[in-house]
């Protein structure tokens, strides 16, 4: 890192350090969503007559909630990435090491080890790893919008899992019997979980499974769809991307499906269901991504909220009031790094450092804190964890 850069970077930290962040409003341009919002801030109220008018300022005796976005402290964990977030202080991470030093014939090799680390106290533990027959299972676990059920899944190796539904509160679960080949799924509501099984064949099937463990196959009448990868559920709707990149919803008593947006990448549902995070993508000369909200309706949330090259890693806080994501763009009087979508504020904030961040970013579960990583010529990989004030 040159001179230049570093004091940059040292004046980015200051100026966070103090809450000093600027919303950047984007100018959305070429983008016409399916159905949208309509507008009417320019329309003209007729309830002022002509004559006299006193204008009365009422002072509030509560100071105003904050909005927007300001950082605290930064932490840094070298080597290392976040798997997940344990409790709002405490995480499970990925130390990555060289075992190995890179030949002239030979690539370098790395290994990586589970820790246990805790973020106020600096202590790091061993997370022991799993032998035997256990080794390589990779388990996935959702919880149900109401924490009362979770949907497990064990993979045994990359094209069989063992499905099953836990009731969190007395720990006993049913097996689900259905053979998938894909980790697409959601919550459809607190009382069944919907499954995109996938096949090496084709589609694949898409099935409804109650928390008893009961199975329905749910019917989707589109031939514009081989593969369901970019895919959410929540609030009784499922939605999906089709292979025109277009975004459509359906429900499980409906097979036909609704249009909601076009030219769309990706799709990222807000845990409370209320917004989709659509990532956009187009070719006018050059193509680049945009990065917009929508309604479950497909109403377009204002204007776009990012705009690069690049844009990627969009990750909701747990209570949806914010968006965190990732933007390169080639033209650096662009867009570039981490930036945060906040919903009270409807504004974009900075973060202040070029971060280019090489694994999703991550909230902790109360939304106060969010873990970047990126890569690093001396350590391999460092994350840093902002503390965001409240």
């Amino acid at each position: 890192m040159n001179k230049g850069k570093y004091i940059a970077g040292l004046i980015a930290v200051t100026l966070l350090s103090f809450g000093i962040l600027f919303g950047c409003d984007e100018e959305q341009k070429g983008i016409t969503p399916v159905r949208s919002t309509p507008d009417t801030t320019g329309q003209s109220s007729s309830m002022w007559g002509g004559g006299k008018r006193e204008l009365t300022v009422v002072k509030d005796s509560k100071p105003p909630a904050r909005q927007g976005v300001a950082v605290q402290r930064i932490h840094q964990v070298d080597g290392a990435n976040i798997e997940r977030w344990l409790s709002d202080h405490e995480m499970e991470i990925q130390v990555t090491t060289v075992e190995k030093q890179a030949t002239a014939t030979e690539e370098a090799q790395y290994g990586h080890h589970p820790f246990r680390f805790d973020l106020e106290t600096g202590e790091r533990l061993t997370i022991k790893e799993p032998t035997g027959s256990d080794k390589g299972d990779y388990i996935k676990s959702i919880l149900s919008p109401d924490g009362k059920y979770s949907f497990i899944q064990t993979w045994k190796n990359k094209y069989r899992a063992v499905n099953q539904i836990k009731n969190t509160a007395t720990g006993e679960r049913h097996d689900v019997a259905v053979d998938n080949y894909l980790q697409v799924g959601d919550w459809l509501n607190n009382d069944s979980y919907v499954l995109a099984a996938g096949s090496t064949k084709d589609r694949g099937e898409i099935w409804n499974i109650s928390v008893d463990g009961t199975l329905k196959k749910i019917k989707l009448d589109d031939p514009d769809v081989s593969i369901l990868m970019e895919f959410a559920a929540g609030n009784g709707k499922i939605y999906y991307i089709d292979d025109k990149e277009r975004l459509k919803s359906f429900t499980p008593t409906q097979s036909r499906p609704t249009l909601l947006a076009e030219e769309v990448s990706t799709l990222n549902l807000s845990p409370d269901k209320g917004r989709i995070a659509v990532s956009t993508s187009r070719t006018s000369g050059q193509r680049d991504s945009r990065l917009l909200i929508y309604d479950t309706d497909g109403r377009v949330q204002g204007l776009e909220i990012g705009k690069g090259s690049v844009l990627s890693y969009p990750t909701w806080s747990p209570d949806s009031s914010k968006l965190a994501f990732s933007v390169y763009t080639a033209d650096k009087r662009g867009m570039n790094g981490v930036y945060i979508f906040d919903t009270v504020s409807g504004k974009v904030w900075p973060l202040g450092l070029s971060y280019e961040p090489v694994y999703p970013l991550s909230w902790n579960p109360s939304g106060t804190r969010l873990g970047i990583t990126v890569n690093d010529e001396e350590k391999l990989l460092v994350t840093y964890i902002l503390d965001f004030k409240k």
